[in-house]
């Protein structure tokens, strides 16, 4: 297994990822139009400095986009989207990738992590038992238009 930081020619394969993830349960997603790439293009451009991939002799099999973001004198790590693939999601790469993310971080002098997670998803636990908390503080809110 290899890491390394994402780049523009893996944008295809993590969406692809992504729809195969996303698109059963407890997500149950419907991607139209090519919007799955439409979405990790954007992520992509945003945050391609700070994001990363593993891969799994040169198949990509996970890949997590990190935004960097000033919060009251520090700097906060923001993942914005960690997906890995269904077949892989029982292994430790989780850990081994959170780790060293972790480590790049770290060495930014990044203060805090905030992330999303549906708690009904696999992910779910697996961010409890490296210590992230539930806010009592903050809700996610949605409207559809």
């Amino acid at each position: 297994m290899k890491i390394r930081k994402i780049k523009k020619e893996d944008l295809l394969d993590c969406a692809k990822i992504l729809k195969s993830v996303y698109s059963i349960y407890p997500y149950n997603e419907i991607f139209i139009d090519n919007n799955e790439f439409k979405y990790i293009n954007s992520k992509y451009i945003i945050n391609k400095k700070n994001s990363f991939i593993v891969l799994d002799k040169n198949k990509i099999i996970w890949f997590c986009f990190c935004w960097l973001s000033y919060w009251a004198n520090w700097l906060q790590w923001i993942i914005e989207e960690i997906v890995v693939l269904n077949e892989y999601q029982w292994l430790w790469i989780w850990k081994k990738l959170y780790n060293h993310c972790e480590e790049y971080f770290k060495k930014l002098w990044v203060k805090s992590l905030m992330l999303w997670c549906q708690n009904n998803a696999l992910a779910y636990n697996f961010h409890k038992k490296n210590w992230f908390i539930n806010s009592t503080e903050h809700s996610i809110m949605f409207k559809d238009l």
